[in-house]
């Protein structure tokens, strides 16, 4: 074994990478962008808390009554509250001005008084089952602090008209009557999956379809096999349509293919239109082969465009709201959001899957997926006649 030789070899490639800047900034600056995304996202991101909408009790003698109410709710850094009518309830969940609504009746202090157990009820906006569990568990430990703050007073009053009376065991009194919660969207059998799901609908038909597209045209190019397709009678333009539309076929075949695995493999629950799932998924495959395409131009090898995956998909996982909602990020990380296709696919996904959306709900989202598909059709076409040319 040489040493020299090995000590060559290694020159030579140090050399090769040295001269080759794409690689060196793809390698060294990319990476170092990513992260500091990362780090600007976890520490600058508003932190979650729930917010709770209150329907208070309106009647004679409720002022008392509400005065206890928020006596009893936990501080501001842990529940936000926001008091609403009776009618605003869905238009507020719907709206994601509240993750939770509960419901006094407006004849509270009334009921009390003359010794019935008041209903309450709870209304979980129900799309994040995280939220929907923990939301529960808070409504309930505040239902149980009231419950037993009112027996302790009818208990008080009760001593203090009948003089000598056995102390009243206010833990095993229930004053109050917790119905079973209603779910605006999804339901207690949703799971955390169920909500993840949509998210991974979009993030896997956008990658390996970018990866796939991307690799095959660049082994096209390199090969020469554009050039031999020329000599054909094909025009540019129609060789422009064919590689197009025979990469967005095989790509809507891994849409659906992805699809029909999510639901009846994995058996996610879903509320809304699977043609509406598949349309979004259509504009973002062919969005995706398109992207690969146009980006193919700018690597020499798979390499490269393996070097591509942080910069095109990094920034998106991080800021398109898969972990994060877009409206905790940084205030002026938010406009990059809404340049990012995933940001819309993945709101699309969601309204339809768990909050049964239909087409005229999501439109804004589908609009917006539809530009980013021209666009990058057109870059692709730019991209496609400069190798024809």
């Amino acid at each position: 074994m040489s040493g020299a030789r090995i000590l060559a070899l290694t020159t030579r490639i140090m050399r090769q990478i040295v001269r080759d800047r794409r690689t060196l900034a793809l390698v060294f600056l990319v990476p170092l962008l990513v992260m500091s995304v990362l780090y600007v996202v976890l520490t600058g991101s508003s932190g979650s808390v729930p917010t709770l909408a209150l329907v208070r009790p309106t009647g004679a003698g409720s002022e008392t009554l509400n005065a206890l109410i928020d006596r009893l709710l936990p501080p501001a850094s842990r529940l936000k509250t926001i008091t609403i009518a009776a009618g605003e309830v869905e238009s507020v969940l719907n709206k994601g001005e509240a993750d939770a609504a509960l419901i006094f009746p407006a004849d509270l202090a009334t009921q009390l008084a003359r010794g019935e157990h008041p209903r309450l009820q709870l209304v979980l906006e129900g799309s994040d089952p995280s939220v929907a569990s923990a939301m529960r568990e808070n409504v309930t430990a505040l239902v149980r602090q009231l419950d037993v703050a009112l027996a302790q007073a009818q208990s008080q009053r009760g001593q203090g008209q009948q003089g000598a009376v056995p102390p009243v065991n206010v833990l095993a009194t229930s004053v109050l009557t917790l119905a079973t919660p209603r779910y605006l969207h999804g339901g207690p059998d949703y799971t955390f999956n169920d909500a993840l799901a949509p998210v991974f609908i979009g993030v896997f038909s956008f990658f390996f379809v970018f990866l796939l597209t991307s690799v095959a045209f660049l082994r096209e190019r390199s090969q020469g096999t554009i050039e031999r397709v020329l000599a054909s009678p094909l025009s540019r333009g129609e060789l422009v349509m064919g590689y197009v539309c025979g990469f967005t076929l095989f790509a809507l075949v891994q849409a659906v293919v992805v699809l029909l695995f999510v639901i009846f493999v994995l058996r996610v629950h879903y509320q809304g239109n699977l043609g509406l799932v598949f349309l979004v998924a259509i504009l973002l495959t062919v969005s995706g082969v398109n992207l690969g395409i146009f980006l193919s131009t700018f690597a020499q090898n798979e390499f490269q465009i393996i070097q591509f995956i942080p910069l095109v998909f990094g920034l998106q996982v991080l800021l398109s709201g898969i972990f994060w909602p877009v409206a905790q990020l940084p205030a002026w990380l938010q406009p990059v959001s809404y340049l990012l296709p995933l940001t819309y696919a993945n709101e699309a996904l969601r309204d339809v899957m768990l909050k049964g959306s239909d087409f005229a709900q999501i439109a804004p989202q589908l609009a917006a997926l539809l530009v980013f598909m021209l666009l990058m059709i057109g870059l692709s076409a730019v991209t496609v006649r400069r190798q024809v040319a």
